[in-house]
């Protein structure tokens, strides 16, 4: 077996793995969130979600852009865009459409939520791909890779990584129902996060969940001191 077959099954095996330890994530935060604070509001569920997926679409054409570039320069360029796409379209649905702090507690959820879920698409996606060598296939690993997705960092790791990425979504609506202008601070934070998750991976990928981990609980517990 060749260090390439044995890399790509390595990926298989991992995003094969993530898929039920990630599925298991979502019910266990609702749960948890509304034996917190009472039943899910689905509207703001919902807005949430959408507002991940707005935010997807703005970071789309960035990733595609870069796809030819190497792997970790398209990864730091992506991770870059991330605190404006998500934090602009995060102000707005808190000016625009939320009302109140629990609202925000529920959006931030769907947003999280809607990313594990694509999360999981991305794993079974990533699976298939791999099996595969046509153009479209090379293409989409290019695509994937650019956006920092392809990595067998297995399931316990993308269990706590997604935890954090909720907490992290969560605390910054908190956050910015509590003063919209904070939004000045959560861009560049969001990106700087990403970018030292990129970063600290490559180093050690135990000490950049757990700095990413920690850094999130505290965001979350920040915001949810202000305004909850």
């Amino acid at each position: 077996m060749t260090a390439q077959t044995a890399g790509i099954r390595t990926l298989q095996r991992s995003a094969l793995l993530t898929v039920p330890v990630l599925l298991v994530l979502l019910p266990l935060f609702a749960l948890a969130l509304g034996w917190w604070k009472g039943a899910p509001d689905w509207t703001a569920i919902g807005l949430g979600a959408a507002g991940w997926l707005v935010a997807l679409m703005l970071r789309g054409p960035v990733a595609a852009a870069v796809a030819k570039q190497p792997g970790e320069r398209a990864a730091l360029i992506v991770a870059s865009a991330s605190g404006p796409c998500e934090e602009l379209v995060r102000l707005a649905l808190v000016v625009l459409l939320l009302s109140g702090a629990e609202e925000a507690l529920w959006a931030g959820f769907g947003w999280g939520a809607v990313e594990i879920v694509y999360t999981v698409v991305n794993a079974l996606v990533i699976r298939s791909l791999l099996g595969r060598n046509d153009p479209q296939a090379v293409e989409a690993r290019a695509l994937l890779e650019a956006q920092g997705t392809l990595r067998a960092d297995g399931p316990v790791w993308a269990f706590l990584e997604r935890i954090g990425a909720t907490l992290l979504h969560i605390g910054f609506t908190l956050l910015l129902v509590w003063q919209p202008w904070i939004v000045l601070a959560t861009v560049p934070l969001h990106s700087a996060v990403n970018l030292g998750i990129v970063r600290l991976t490559r180093v050690s990928l135990p000490l950049a969940e757990g700095l990413f981990v920690a850094l999130s609980t505290t965001v979350f517990a920040l915001g949810a001191f202000l305004v909850l």
